[in-house]
Formats: structure tokens, C-alpha cells, sequence
């Protein structure tokens, strides 16, 4: 897990420089590379070592063929190597760098969660590739002549003086994020998930999506999960879970062994009342107060340079400071599951209970925080996106939207929350293993008549029993009001997470 830049000029000013390192050295505070030119590049990686030892894969990562950057894992790189290369690799790094050079990069066979950019020797960029569901983030800025990449967007609105982008906080108003836009600056854009910026998509999501009648068997999703958990265990370095009430992280425990386990909540929260009660699991627990959560979201939205999507991120950071501060550099959640199984209650059983039918004012009123009139462009830009998925069910469209668009604004907070506390956050319940076992569920499959994710309650349910699997999750918003009672005056909590995010706490 690392951050790194890389710009097609080599004539950077030395406050320019400090503007790239001060901006991306909280994602690695292993290494930090400083400034380095290469065939008319000017680039930077900041290191969190997970696998590897200090000196293993350090970047830039140069060799005959060129130059690599490179942010996250490859879990698979053993097996990879030992396939092309007949190598025992100790560096996913190397691996990922030898494959570019010798043509034998196959970017649907990695298994992980990656952003990276590959330069010749020529300067060409080979590669710039995101992994399948946008795990990792990969931005990039583009504007007369000038091509750079980052895993903070921040970076190239500092260093390119860019304007914010007004249809992004109209997104940011309606979803919290600016999911069709990709970026708050002006000329910044997201490479999207499965797909390489040079090179193309290579993981279609819509098609890959396209129903099967060849239902999972029993046993395959408890199988696939264990892969998909057994894979974001290999680190060399200490590992936790992020674990609540809920089913999803719960899952995750039943199915492996963890030294740490870690909540975050208010005082009176429900998952710290209940875990508090399980003298059978070690758990560290963290109580947030009005006054750390505040110190911790203007840190954060000074870090970021963009507005935070939802209260939770300051939750994750705390809770990952606390981890780190115990020697765990990794951390699982449970993000996927939602997206993946249906778990969205109240819009799933609405999508459910609709069948083949469609109506896109509906779904707003079910999703968007402030709703977008239908004169609004992101109310278009959803009526496009649905329309374009053509006569499947109502139940799949959401399904598909919510993988293709919410799903990365969730890695996006995971990923930045945790970074900033020095710690990686990995998808044991979103990767490839489990999405070709939970794709070819139905929303029969997948629903009852108001729950939805029920192949992971029945999972669950085998040690926890029914009671807990199907219990119905209570919400604890944050009281916003409470914690900025010096700017909410008689606002809502949504009205005063908009403020406080735009104005930085001025009231």
C-alpha cells in the first residue's frame, strides 16, 4: 500500500516538489522517494511496507524495460511467478514489474487490489491501471499537453492551481461523492475501475454481470469466501479486523483467526454495548467523543483537500490510529457484501418488489441525500446509466449500480481513512473469488420480503444462530448538531455535514 505521482515534465520547482511530497507522504510512511526524473518524467512513491522487507521493491522500481509505480498488492505474485517465470518471487513489486517487461502481463489473472504505471525507456506510458472494482485509486490530470497520475487528487489541484468542478459538488450535494465526475478538480478524472488508462478496459462489470442460470452449488460461497479471506491474510505484517454487530465482518471472523479485533463507536453505540458482552473475542475498543471526532475531521479534511463523503470516515481513521498504534499495519472490512449480496435493505426490497419495472424519480427519492430534480444533471446522468442496462429487472439495475458507482466511493473512505493513520484497509468480501460465486445469485436467491443478503445470514447463522444472523442492524448517526453546535445553529445532521465540509468549520 503506497501513493505515488507521476507527471510528463522534468522542470519542477523545488516548492513544486515539496507540494508532491507534502501532500502524498502520509500513504507511505515507510520511504519516501523524493523527486526523481526519468525519459522526461518527474515522479514520487511514499512506501507502506506490507510484503517484502525494507529493501525489497522500492520505488521507483527501475530495470531494463523501464519505470514502475505501484500502489497495493498482487496476493497471487507467488503462484504468477512461479508460472511465467519458473521464480519464487519475494516481491509482488518485481513480479508486476518482470511480467510489463517480458509481455506477459495478463491484468484479469491478478488477484488484489492495485493501482499502477508502467514508463518505457522512451517515456511512453505502458501502463495505467486500476484493479476490477476500484479497490485502489489511480487519478489522473490531462490539460494542454501536460499528463500526470496520483493516488490523491489533492496533489495535482495544489500543484496545478485547478478550479473546483461545480457539477462534482452538485454530485457531492445529491450522493456525497462525485461518482459520475470522478474528481472535485477541473481536467482530473478517475481511471475507472477494471481498466488500463493505455491499454483499455479489461474487466467490463455490466457484462460481466449478465445472469446465469447455473446457480452457485453448496458449499461454493462458504469455499469462496475462505479463498478470498485466506487471500488478503498474506502480509508480512500484523493483521486485524474491523468488526461490529453486523453479518459481514462477523463472517469474516467465523471463517479465520485474528489476533486483534477493533470497534469504534460513540459511548452508547449498540456494536459497543454488544461486543463489550462477548468475553470469548479480544477486542480493543474505541470510544469516540465530540471533541476527538471534531480535532479528527478537520485533520482529515486538511489532509484530503476535498470534502469527506460520510461521517464514518472520521470513525475509521480513529480506529485505525488505535491499530497502528498496537503494530497492525492491516486491517480487513467488510465492504462488498452490501453491494454484492443485496444487502441494502430498504432500496433492495423497493427494487425487489418492483420487478421489471423502472422509475428513476423513485429510486432518488430512495438513495440521494438532497434529491436532484429532474433538471439537475446528475438525475440525467442516472436516468442514462439505467436506461443503458436495457429490460433486466429493477432488482439487477440497483445491483449494478451500486458495484459500478457506490462501491468505489466506500474503498475510496476506507482506503483515505486508513492511510492516513499508516494502515492498509483490505476487501476480504469484494474480490474476484466471491463475485463469481455471488453474481450468479438471483434476487430469489438474494431476498426475502424485506432482508436482503441471505446466503451470508445462513452462513452466519450455522454458528451464531438465527437470532443474530437475521437481526435487523440499528443505525447510530453521528449527532453532527452536537459535535459542530458552534456552526449548525437549526440545522439538519446532512445540512451540517455539507456545511461544515464546504466551509472547513467556518461558520
Amino acid at each position: 500500500m503506497c501513493g505515488f505521482f507521476a507527471v510528463n515534465k522534468c522542470d519542477l520547482t523545488e516548492v513544486e516538489k515539496e507540494i508532491i511530497h507534502n501532500s502524498l507522504k502520509f500513504r507511505g510512511p515507510d520511504f519516501q522517494s523524493g523527486v526523481v526524473d526519468f525519459a522526461g518524467w518527474s515522479m514520487y512513491h511514499a512506501r507502506l511496507q506490507i510484503i517484502g522487507d525494507e529493501c525489497s521493491g522500492i520505488q521507483p522500481y527501475f530495470h531494463a524495460g523501464g519505470v514502475l509505480l505501484f500502489n497495493g498488492e498482487i496476493l497471487n505474485f507467488q503462484d504468477l511467478g512461479v508460472k511465467y517465470f519458473n521464480t519464487v518471487y519475494t516481491s509482488d513489486t518485481v513480479l508486476l514489474a518482470d511480467l510489463i517487461h517480458n509481455k506477459s502481463l495478463n491484468l484479469d489473472e491478478l488477484d488484489g487490489f492495485f493501482a499502477f504505471v508502467y514508463i518505457d525507456i522512451e517515456g511512453n506510458p505502458i501502463h495505467a491501471a486500476r484493479d476490477k472494482f476500484g479497490v485502489k485509486p489511480l487519478y489522473k490530470y490531462h490539460h494542454e499537453g501536460v499528463t500526470a497520475y496520483s493516488s490523491e487528487p489533492v496533489v495535482l489541484s495544489r500543484l496545478f492551481n485547478l478550479s473546483v468542478n461545480d457539477l462534482a459538488m452538485e454530485e457531492f450535494k445529491h450522493f456525497r461523492a462525485p461518482i459520475f465526475e470522478g474528481s472535485y478538480y477541473d481536467y482530473v478524472s478517475q481511471i475507472e475501475p477494471g481498466t488500463c488508462d493505455v491499454t483499455g478496459i479489461y474487466f467490463d462489470l455490466t457484462s460481466s454481470m449478465k445472469l446465469s442460470e447455473d446457480h452457485p452449488k453448496p458449499g461454493e460461497l462458504k469455499l469462496a469466501i475462505k479463498k478470498g479471506i485466506a487471500s488478503r491474510l498474506v502480509a508480512d505484517q500484523p493483521v486485524g479486523l474491523l468488526l461490529s454487530k453486523g453479518i459481514d465482518s462477523n463472517l469474516i471472523r467465523l471463517h479465520s483467526s485474528f489476533q486483534k479485533f477493533y470497534t469504534v463507536g460513540l459511548k452508547n453505540d449498540q456494536d459497543l454495548v454488544y461486543l463489550k458482552s462477548r468475553n470469548d473475542l479480544s477486542i480493543e475498543f474505541v470510544t469516540v467523543s465530540n471533541e476527538t471526532f471534531r480535532e479528527a475531521f478537520f485533520f482529515l479534511r486538511e489532509l484530503r483537500g476535498e470534502p469527506l463523503s460520510v461521517p464514518n470516515e472520521v470513525y475509521l481513521y480513529l480506529v485505525a490510529k488505535r491499530a497502528r498504534e498496537d503494530g497492525v499495519k492491516v486491517l480487513l472490512s467488510g465492504e462488498g457484501a452490501d453491494e454484492f449480496f443485496g444487502g441494502y435493505d430498504r432500496i433492495y426490497t423497493w427494487a425487489f418488489q418492483k420487478g421489471y419495472e423502472w422509475d428513476n424519480s423513485e429510486f432518488v427519492e430512495l438513495y440521494c441525500y438532497q434529491k436532484p430534480t429532474p433538471s439537475d444533471l446528475s438525475f440525467q446522468r442516472l436516468s442514462s446509466f439505467f436506461e443503458s442496462l436495457g429490460g433486466i429487472s429493477a432488482f439487477e439495475k440497483v445491483r449494478l449500480f451500486f458495484m459500478k458507482y457506490h462501491l468505489p466511493v466506500l474503498f475510496r473512505r476506507l482506503d483515505f481513512a486508513l492511510m492516513a493513520a499508516g494502515v492498509e484497509g483490505r476487501e476480504p468480501l469484494a474480490n474476484n473469488w466471491v463475485y463469481q460465486v455471488a453474481k450468479r445469485y438471483n434476487a430469489d436467491d438474494l431476498m426475502n420480503n424485506s432482508t436482503g443478503k441471505i446466503p451470508l445470514r445462513l452462513l452466519v447463522a450455522e454458528n451464531e444462530g438465527e437470532q443474530f444472523a437475521f437481526a435487523e442492524k440499528v443505525g447510530f448517526p453521528v449527532d453532527l448538531k452536537s459535535i459542530f453546535s458552534d456552526i449548525s445553529h437549526a440545522k439538519t445532521n446532512y445540512e451540517t455535514w455539507y456545511d461544515v465540509n464546504l466551509t472547513g468549520g467556518q461558520s
